[in-house]
């Protein structure tokens, strides 16, 4: 018997709560991100953590997947290959997932294709209600430490307008601010979640018949289609940011902030810059960040 949560369509766990209460059957561009919201549905009053005690070590990836999919909004791992936590006191108060996104071209835009194998993406991060209120800095700070260690150059991480998002943590933390991504359109599944589009084709391989015969047997299943919108891009030097400059092929602008009127910014940006906001290679699945209030 497969374990509560799994997803018999998509392969991979997700969290079991309501996902009316949080996410994309709510109000897009609502100025109060998803993720807070969640963590503020979460939070029973316990006093919150110190971090004098904190610690930060790589955990394995069944206990990054058990908190991730009670704290953190999108209420999946992505495409998570190895997580660090942050635990305060022994107890496990946020954590960071690593890995790739869905496509190919995200970690060589910022370089080029030469320095692709010396980034990596941050998924998913969360922390949890009663974890002190510069967790997530913290966490981002020793997470750079180690992936320094691991011979990694420079992470990037996505930011969505749409979940509420505008990189606060990000832009404490000093990452760079690079643009947008181009609009992806997902595939919903009956029961509202959205999923990358690529495992139609995932299916249709498995299963043995071409791509269009897959997407309409999703169709009849009940599942929709529902395009997405543009994301924010950040990006973390983590190591040799001297010789990554001089491979430079994106622009770095001036952070944006909040605003009442969310589902304007990337409108009122691309009229600032007077440019193209596509100019990534690939379109992110559903990537989180740790998180906006801080």
């Amino acid at each position: 018997m497969k374990p509560k949560g799994w997803s018999k369509r998509t392969g991979y766990k997700m969290s079991d709560r309501d996902t009316r209460q949080i996410g994309y059957q709510g109000v897009q561009y609502d100025p109060h991100c998803f993720q807070s919201q969640l963590k503020k549905l979460k939070d029973d009053g316990r006093e919150k953590k110190t971090l004098q005690n904190a610690k930060v070590i790589q955990i394995p990836f069944d206990i990054a997947q058990d908190f991730i999919l009670q704290y953190e909004w999108l209420g999946t791992m992505g495409t998570t290959k190895f997580s660090y936590g942050l635990y305060d006191d022994g107890e496990l108060v946020a954590v960071a997932c690593f890995g790739t996104t869905a496509g190919t071209g995200a970690l060589s835009e910022p370089f080029g294709a030469e320095y692709k194998d010396k980034g990596i993406v941050l998924v998913r991060g969360a922390s949890a209600p009663f974890a002190h209120q510069h967790s997530s800095s913290y966490l981002i700070g020793q997470c750079r430490k180690l992936l320094k260690k691991r011979g990694i150059w420079f992470a990037i991480a996505y930011s969505d307008p749409s979940a509420g998002e505008i990189g606060t943590i990000y832009q404490a933390t000093n990452w760079k601010f690079y643009g947008w991504t181009s609009p992806v359109t997902y595939l919903v599944r009956p029961d509202g979640k959205r999923v990358d589009p690529k495992i139609i084709h995932k299916y249709a391989k498995k299963n043995g018949i071409p791509s269009a015969d897959q997407k309409q047997r999703f169709v009849d299943e009940g599942y929709t289609f529902e395009k997405g919108n543009s994301k924010m891009k950040y990006l973390l030097f983590t190591d040799q940011e001297k010789i990554l400059m001089k491979s430079k092929r994106v622009e770095f602008y001036p952070y944006l902030k909040r605003t009442d009127r969310m589902d304007l910014l990337h409108e009122e940006w691309h009229k600032e810059h007077k440019k193209s906001s596509i100019n990534t290679l690939d379109n992110p699945e559903e990537e989180g960040n740790i998180d906006e209030q801080e």
